[in-house]
């Protein structure tokens, strides 16, 4: 994973808007500097974290100057852009995944289906790194990525803009087939052990669930997602 450790180097990362994933800072560092690269973060909405200087040696090296930036490998953009462009109709919203494996699976499955955009969640969620564009098989290029800081928020953006919000749930009384993907649509898959968060259920249009047979634990959500993305997918070209 790229990464920047140089204070000088870093603001001017900043300034530039290369895509910074997070921003690691030596609790034992205090001056000007740094409180510009805070500003900054803060202004860019950028994640920043104060962390032991351990913490930041063992990203950066001994020689450090007390930061650490995660450099993405990858560029993010705004919702409002996606929406501004929007072709296929097809969000997909990412809440919670922290598993890399996972998550470049399901950005791979996005791309395959010409979704729009995939939203993931800041906080919370695996980064987006190499493992993560490995996973994916470059396929994180060929979709567009937008970091959520407030999940909830964007759904309403979306629901704003003509979208219909779906989420998987395994006790839903509909099945993810009997649903109509033909008009816009946005689909939540949620964490791997605790699934989509109480929240965004209430926020979603309508839960469905991928039926499968008894005595079987519910698929992983790469699976899950595959499945689902191909079913709206095949509706869409229907």
């Amino acid at each position: 994973m790229p990464g920047v450790s140089s204070l000088n180097a870093l603001i001017e990362a900043l300034k530039d808007g290369l895509p910074i994933n997070k921003v690691l800072i030596s609790r034992s560092r205090h001056d000007a500097k740094i409180a510009t690269v805070v500003r900054m973060c803060r202004e860019l909405r950028i994640v920043f974290q104060f962390v032991p200087a351990e913490a930041v040696e063992r990203k950066a090296g001994v020689k450090n100057q007390g930061v650490y930036a995660e450099i993405a490998p990858v560029s993010f953009f705004s919702l409002d852009t996606v929406l501004a462009d929007a072709k296929t109709g097809l969000v997909v919203i990412l809440d919670n995944i922290e598993d890399t494996g996972n998550l470049g699976a399901m950005i791979r499955s996005a791309a395959a289906v010409a979704s729009d955009a995939v939203l993931v969640s800041i906080r919370n969620s695996a980064p987006v790194n190499e493992t993560v564009w490995r996973t994916s098989a470059g396929a994180m290029g060929k979709v567009r990525l937008v970091q959520s800081r407030n999940l909830a928020m964007d759904i309403e953006k979306l629901k704003k803009a003509g979208f219909w919000v779906v989420a998987t749930d395994p006790h839903a009384k509909m099945n993810f087939y009997d649903f109509d993907f033909k008009s816009k649509t946005a689909v939540i898959f949620g964490n791997e052990s605790k699934g989509v968060s109480p929240l965004l259920k209430k926020n979603a249009d309508q839960l469905l669930a991928i039926p499968h047979a008894q005595g079987v634990e519910s698929l992983n959500v790469s699976a899950a997602a595959a499945i689902i993305l191909y079913e709206a997918w095949r509706q869409k070209k229907g």
